[in-house]
């Protein structure tokens, strides 16, 4: 037999729940927003389907009978298991359309945040948590869905889009370009110019110094330096007018497009690293949230790469 047959309706069990907790049928009426004479029906009926007084009725009150007792319990038992299982249900849900993304807090705030009120635009439904890297792009996932990462080694259980093809470039705003000039005109007077750059030991591969040397242009002696220990300070202040930076594309690319930022040299450097989207699982196994935000951001860097091209072909690339 069913639970459905051994009880008269099976709100009838909720009805007891609640008028077994409060040990008042008035009370128990509020929880269902219904009348006292009500829950004392539906009682009444459990009672009579079960062949057993499940409450003693005295001046005092109500107390429940053994059998109550009994019942109440197993009831209590069911119904957090219920809860329980119907918490982890939402959860899940709710896990099934959040992504995960492990990247730098200079990409993070300079390329994705100008753009994240468009993406939840067109993906209201999509909660995104962030894992920032304050440094450079690499070193393992953790628990992320998809990564913006070096060149990163196929292996199983990852896929991989070797997406864009680095550039360094210097940049500083409007303005900064207006009352300073060029770094590469021929006529550059070093001491008017300030250079803002990274003090953390991981960056030495690409100082000022390794970038001047690379496009071919002599060492800026006379500049003052403006030295930041994160990379989204040093192109905040570029922004701010304050210095040129050293601009990767991946994270500029947005701030150029929007006029914010623009090159302080004609001469730009390719990189000798590649950044990859690195997705979790392997290819086509990815959950569709997780390739929906990776379709987006393929999507907005292929339209930024066709917007950057004629400066890109007007440069000279190292």
């Amino acid at each position: 037999m069913t639970l459905r047959s051994k009880v008269p309706t099976t709100g009838s069990l909720f009805v007891f729940d609640a008028a077994a907790r409060h040990l008042n049928f008035t009370n128990a009426a509020r929880e269902f927003n219904v009348t006292q004479p009500a829950v004392s029906r539906s009682i009444r009926a459990l009672e009579q389907h079960l062949g057993c007084p499940l409450f003693e009725r005295n001046h005092a009150g109500l107390e429940l009978t053994e059998q109550g007792r009994f019942l109440h319990e197993a009831l209590q038992g069911g119904f957090s298991q219920i809860e329980h299982a119907l918490d982890e249900l939402k959860l899940s849900l709710a896990e099934e359309q959040t992504v995960s993304l492990s990247i730098t807090s200079a990409f993070a705030l300079h390329w994705l945040m100008p753009r994240l009120p468009r993406l939840k635009a067109l993906m209201p439904d999509i909660s995104l948590r962030f894992e920032l890297i304050h440094g450079e792009p690499e070193g393992p996932m953790g628990r992320a869905d998809l990564a913006i990462r070096y060149d990163w080694a196929p292996g199983p259980g990852i896929t991989i889009w070797p997406a864009i093809d680095e550039l360094v470039i210097p940049v500083c705003s409007p303005d900064y370009l207006a009352r300073h000039g060029y770094i590469d005109d021929p006529d550059v007077q070093p001491e008017r110019h300030s250079l803002g750059e990274l003090t953390a030991r991981m960056w030495e591969a690409e100082t000022w110094e390794v970038f001047l040397n690379a496009v071919q242009l002599d060492p800026m002696t006379g500049a003052s330096r403006m030295a930041f220990s994160d990379y989204g300070l040093v192109l905040q202040s570029a922004l701010k007018g304050q210095c040129v930076a050293l601009g990767w594309w991946h994270v500029v690319a947005g701030e150029l497009e929007s006029g914010e930022l623009v090159p302080a040299s004609r001469r730009f450097q390719r990189d000798q690293d590649t950044y990859c989207f690195v997705a979790r699982g392997n290819p086509g196994a990815q959950r569709e949230a997780v390739q929906r935000v990776l379709d987006w951001l393929l999507e907005e860097y292929a339209r930024l790469e066709e917007a950057f091209r004629p400066v890109r072909e007007a440069a000279t690339i190292y």
